[in-house]
């Protein structure tokens, strides 16, 4: 009886669960299809930035934002607080781990992401982690940060790690370089050397004021905030889905779990049955041999 009775208390954890489990799936299902309506489409501003970037010649001017550094290299790492996300978040940390020698400075955004980063001993920046309405204020107050400690030549470099978000059921751990930025110049000496290389609109009308190293910190700041914000998207995205996907194989799970808490349970009683039934016949035999 001890053995039916706890059977039917894990039945009926296991009908809990699956309740429980179906709802948090119902709502992170409707989470991801908010979010994905709600994600703000920037490429019109991109266009633009892109746009301005041609304009600006780089060939005579020397900034920290379009040289390559030998100063060790700055790896910011775009983690998850939700629940269900450990794997997105170690394949991350892991990613991010493969680049580090030792010299590099962690940016870890998100609690979960700089609590493994802990657990290895490694120092490291901890941000908050992006909220679920991505505000622009959170990529400023990100970028403010890498901005200063580039310029106060903390680092030489910057990559993004991030998950980012392909289908439903796919995402997939990227790597981005936000610095240093030549890449999004015009340069007219390499435009030179290639014939396939088309002029920038605009080319000859241009003037540039107040000086072009505060064109270029002010043009990389706003690309700086714009990425992020795309990057946020994408890894909002990604941990919904993510998630999602994670609680449909629970729920997969606890299935199968109560198909066969449900076979032990009958198999049981039908054995406890069986011998109550041998037992009430021998009892009847024995007493009508008695008489």
């Amino acid at each position: 009886m001890f053995q039916l009775t706890k059977l039917r208390n894990e039945l009926e954890f296991n009908k809990e669960m699956g309740g429980i489990v179906n709802v948090l799936k119902g709502v992170a299902s409707s989470e991801f299809y908010r979010l994905q309506k709600a994600r703000k489409n920037l490429e019109e501003l991109g266009d633009c930035l892109k746009d301005f970037f041609q304009m600006v010649k780089i060939a005579e001017v020397r900034h920290l934002f379009l040289q390559d550094s030998t100063r060790p290299p700055a790896l910011l790492l775009i983690t998850s607080d939700a629940g269900f996300l450990g794997k997105l978040n170690i394949s991350i940390v892991n990613t991010a781990l493969e680049e580090y020698s030792g010299k590099e400075e962690l940016i870890v955004v998100g609690r979960q992401g700089a609590r493994y980063i802990e657990e290895t001993g490694k120092s490291y920046t901890a941000f908050p982690g992006v909220s679920d309405e991505v505000e622009y204020k959170e990529a400023e107050r990100l970028t403010d940060y890498i901005i200063k400690g580039f310029l106060d030549k903390k680092f030489g470099r910057i990559v993004v790690v991030y998950p980012n978000f392909i289908s439903f059921a796919v995402w997939q751990v990227q790597t981005y370089q936000l610095l240093p930025s030549r890449f999004l110049f015009w340069d007219e000496t390499k435009a030179s050397e290639s014939q396939n290389v088309k002029l920038p609109k605009h080319e000859g009308r241009i003037i540039v004021e107040p000086r072009k190293t505060e064109v270029i910190e002010y043009l990389v700041r706003v690309w700086i905030n714009y990425i992020l914000c795309g990057i946020f998207w994408e890894s909002k995205l990604s941990e919904w889905a993510a998630r999602v996907i994670h609680l449909e194989r629970s729920s997969t799970e606890l299935k199968r779990l109560d198909k066969k808490l449900h076979s032990q349970y009958f198999r049981l009683l039908h054995e406890i049955s069986d011998k109550n039934i041998r037992e009430i016949s021998a009892s009847r035999l024995a007493v009508q041999k008695m008489k």
